[in-house]
């Protein structure tokens, strides 16, 4: 189960540390926090009120585990490099479907989630642009409900299309 992250704004968090603070410092007593300076010396700009302590060294490792982390992938493959049995079977697909004379699969990102599509179809004949995605959608329908999170970019031609570009 992932843990549910909250955000609070600077006084709201200012009132949560003050009101865990001697909680935590009972579970802790090792920890030790250094004497502030009078509190009535030091006055935010903002809110007239006093601000909080500075917490120690000592004190802010009790606040690690409480620290967000982002973990991105440091090394993906190339964009399209991926060749897999997936990229094969929609491209076999949508060829299937609508007859297509050329059809292109490429992993947009190199994380199999994301997908280019080039289609060069005569079904495209007298069709919108809408409705040839959705034609090509229908024909990979499964794809996208269980392995596929997105389709990036999706070019639909027909014959006459392709042979002007």
């Amino acid at each position: 189960m992932r843990p549910q992250m909250l955000s609070l704004s600077s006084n709201a968090t200012t009132t949560l540390l003050r009101q865990a603070l001697p909680f935590l410092l009972q579970l802790h007593p090792s920890l030790t926090l250094p004497s502030p300076p009078n509190p009535n010396s030091i006055i935010s700009s903002r809110s007239r009120s006093p601000l909080p302590p500075t917490p120690s060294a000592a004190s802010s490792s009790l606040f690690a585990a409480t620290r967000r982390f982002s973990t991105r992938a440091t090394h993906v493959n190339d964009p399209g490099s991926i060749d897999s049995p997936l990229m094969q079977s929609m491209e076999k697909k949508i060829k299937d479907q609508l007859n297509a004379e050329s059809v292109t699969v490429k992993d947009a990102y190199g994380d199999g989630r994301h997908v280019s599509i080039d289609v060069v179809s005569t079904a495209f004949e007298g069709q919108s642009a809408v409705n040839r995605q959705r034609m090509v959608y229908k024909a990979i329908w499964e794809e996208l409900q269980s392995t596929v999170h997105a389709v990036d970019q999706m070019t639909t031609r027909t014959p006459a299309e392709a042979a002007t570009k």
